[in-house]
């Protein structure tokens, strides 16, 4: 490939990344680890902390179902380049408000913009890619995310530590999003349609897509709870304080790489395997802090989180589409929008829950379970069909 060629694939992974920074790694995640700071100075409960938090998942629910709608199908970069100004603009309206209903209609609002970046930025971006033959590449761009959660987490564990107030550290986490924004309005591509590079492997029913759209869905309910208040439970337990400022960095460093190893290994092993794989492993992750009530619980629940987060979702929207006989834009719509619905049942339940048992251990449980039936509904049943079940009798 030609160093012309090497510099288009770059800015192509680097404007998706970027994309997915703003809307999704500081646009919805940077919410955990300045949730603490919320709950703290504006005494917050945490019921009202997953509330908020799950009516920016329903803003998500809502926006990904009506990018199904027609209005949409020949102005996907206009839409996208709209979300992500949105995305910046209701980053930095947290920061001008104290009112719960504000915060509410706000992070709706981000939902409904960041469904648009990652559904309209993955139909823009992931053709995109595949068009210069690296399928390998195409879910790259999803190393944003755990950019967005790295370098917010340092602006805030940096800006907590100097004594800035929580509205203060949301106008901090909106400068690094402006400034990120920047590439986004050069680079990003028109939109491509390929012919399906799946169309052998695609299911002759509706049954294996609608699995992984329920599990996916499951998904999104188990990793949620932690991923919502993994930063006020460190503050929060007693031996975990020091973990603050470093559990949600954590979660974020370990993602980036992985982004790019699971779609890898997927492509050895089959990628509803490696799917069964990482939800197992997440499962496993989230019950460690119920297991080991110390630095060693939580830390590696923050690596295991990080490390199959951010590719489930990848993994994910490769193998809906292989499962999907439509275009890329609505395997990814509808998946996204199960996926929400876990989301935003996840925050407030798990809120309730830690509100109501004075304890992290049940809601983290839950997410546990959420999980492991997620990972055996991953797993594509086509593969029942070419199984011997009489070597075994």
């Amino acid at each position: 490939m030609s160093k012309n060629h090497n510099w288009k694939l770059f800015t192509l992974i680097a404007t998706g990344a970027a994309a997915l920074a703003i809307a999704i790694g500081i646009g919805r995640f940077s919410y955990t680890p300045i949730l603490p700071y919320m709950l703290e100075e504006l005494n917050l409960s945490k019921t009202n902390g997953g509330l908020i938090a799950s009516w920016n998942f329903f803003g998500y629910l809502f926006g990904s179902l009506i990018t199904i709608l027609p209005i949409f199908k020949n102005r996907v970069k206009l839409f996208f380049l709209t979300a992500v100004i949105i995305s910046l603009l209701t980053t930095l309206l947290m920061a001008f408000n104290n009112d719960i209903i504000i915060f509410i209609l706000i992070r709706f609002l981000a939902g409904v913009s960041s469904a648009f970046v990652l559904i309209f930025g993955t139909a823009l971006i992931l053709p995109s890619i595949q068009a210069f033959g690296k399928k390998s590449l195409s879910t790259s761009h999803f190393m944003g995310v755990g950019f967005g959660i790295v370098f917010s987490s340092i602006l805030i564990s940096i800006l907590g530590s100097l004594g800035f107030i929580w509205n203060e550290l949301w106008i901090g986490v909106s400068i690094l999003s402006l400034i990120l924004a920047i590439p986004i309005f050069i680079y990003t591509p028109n939109e491509i349609i390929l012919s399906s590079p799946n169309k052998i492997l695609k299911s002759t029913s509706t049954f294996g897509f609608s699995l992984i759209t329920v599990s996916y869905g499951l998904y999104g309910f188990g990793y949620v709870i932690l991923g919502t208040f993994i930063s006020a439970m460190a503050r929060e337990t007693t031996g975990l304080e020091t973990t603050e400022f470093y559990v949600w960095f954590l979660v974020g460093l370990t993602g980036i790489p992985m982004v790019i190893f699971w779609p890898w290994f997927g492509k050895k092993i089959g990628n509803d395997l490696a799917l069964f794989l990482a939800c197992l492993i997440m499962g496993i992750g989230i019950f460690m802090p119920v297991i080991y009530e110390n630095n060693f619980g939580i830390i590696l629940a923050s690596i295991l989180l990080g490390s199959t987060f951010i590719p489930i979702t990848a993994l994910a929207f490769l193998e809906g589409q292989s499962r999907y006989s439509g275009s890329i834009r609505v395997s990814t719509a509808i998946l996204t929008s199960s996926f929400s619905i876990g989301q935003m049942i996840g925050p407030y339940s798990g809120g309730v829950m830690i509100d109501l048992f004075k304890s992290y251990s049940i809601a983290l449980s839950v997410s546990s379970i959420a999980l492991f039936i997620a990972a055996l509904l991953m797993i594509n049943p086509s593969r029942y069909s070419h199984f011997n079940f009489k070597k075994f009798l």
